[in-house]
Order: C-alpha cells, then structure tokens, then sequence
C-alpha cells in the first residue's frame, strides 16, 4: 500500500511540474469500481477470492488533437480461487503495479484505442500438499517474494456521461508481459490479471469500467 501511494505521489508530482510541455484541461481523476468486488460476491466460482483490488487514475488531454494520456498506479492484494485437485491448491499474493497508456479518441462516437506500458512487482504465498498413501499427505509452505514483470496493456474505451462532471468509462484490455525471475506459476498477477499455469510469459485480458471525475 506504502508503494501503490507513492507511486501515485510521485505521478502528480511528475505531472503538475510538466503541465504546460505536455497536456491541456481538461484533467480528470479516476478509479476502477468493478475490479475485486466479484471475488467478494462470488468467492467459489471466480477465479480469485477475498481480493482488494484499489486502481486510482489520471487521464489528461495533450496538445495534439484527440490524443490523451492515462497514467494508472494500483495495489492488490488476496487469494486464487482453491482447487483441492491440485498440488498446490491456492495462492495468497499482493503487489503494485505501474501503467501508462497512450489513447487516440474516435472522432464520431466516444471511444478510445489505447497502449502503453505496464510494470508490477509482486509476491506470492503457497502450500504444497504432495499425496502419501503410506504414511500420509506431505504439505509444505514456500514463498516467492519480490517478482518483476514488465510488458505492454492495449485496450478499448467507451465513455458514458452522466454529467457534466462524472461519467464512467467501459474497458476491455488485453496485456502480455515477462517474468524477470519467481519460481512459481501464478493463478493471478496483480495488474495483469489471470495467469494460471503460465511461468515466465504472461498473457491475460478482460473487462471492467471506471469511474472518472472531471477537474477543471
């Protein structure tokens, strides 16, 4: 949490000192509401469980026509749905993760194409329950701390107004990373999202909306 506020700090900081060089108003602030809220709702049946999901947002115009910047900073934190079949049932993980993407807007209806890059550090906790018919189950815990992974999100926006200041902007993304090391094969990577049975290439995508507040 100390480096999801930091990052975010560090962001505002970067963007108020080069306002003039790189965008124009208006500026908006913006939060993720979908992400999360399922692994509370439906705790069996989705892919991760009891998960806090927090992913704040600044989306600004540049100079250029049509053209916007999004920087995103995030932390997450919680459990892989358990599967009892496997030898390692479930995962405990965390993490923040850093993104920034270069929109281009669609001169006739309200949407947005959008990439960029993305980096998220994370660790994961896992037991071990390997099958002992003689002299019964062996189970063992292990920890992967400090994993890197950096790649590229690409997405599709629509905004939908709901009033002069608020509206809410509808996401499907697609994004591909690397692993720089970890020896565990992660059910879900904070930032990227469902991972299962992938080890050092990353591949994932979905959909969510986020909620943005127009500043000035």
């Amino acid at each position: 949490m100390k480096r999801l506020i930091l990052l975010v700090v560090m962001n505002l900081v970067w963007v108020r000192g080069n306002a003039q060089k790189i965008y124009s108003t208006p500026v908006y602030l913006g939060l993720d509401v979908v992400k999360g809220i399922p692994s509370y709702v439906f705790p069996d049946k989705y892919f991760i469980r009891n998960t806090m999901i927090i992913e704040p947002y600044v989306r600004f115009n540049t100079q250029k026509p049509r053209r916007s910047i999004l920087i995103g900073a995030g932390y997450a934190s919680g459990y892989s749905k358990a599967d009892t079949s496997r030898q390692i049932s479930n995962q405990k993980f965390s993490g923040v993760y850093f993104k920034v993407g270069f929109e281009k807007k669609n001169i006739r209806m309200p949407m947005s194409i959008g990439i960029g890059p993305i980096l998220s550090i994370a660790g994961f906790k896992a037991n071990y329950q390997f099958k002992g018919p003689t002299f019964g189950d062996y189970k063992a815990t292990f920890r992967d701390n400090k994993n890197l992974a950096i790649g590229a999100e690409g997405y599709m926006t629509y905004d939908l107004p709901l009033s002069e200041k608020f509206s809410l902007r509808f996401l499907g993304r697609a994004v591909v990373a690397a692993r720089t090391g970890g020896t565990i094969s992660p059910d879900y990577y904070p930032g990227i999202g469902y991972t299962r049975d992938l080890q050092k290439f990353l591949f994932s995508g979905g959909f969510t909306t986020q909620l943005f507040f127009r500043c000035k």
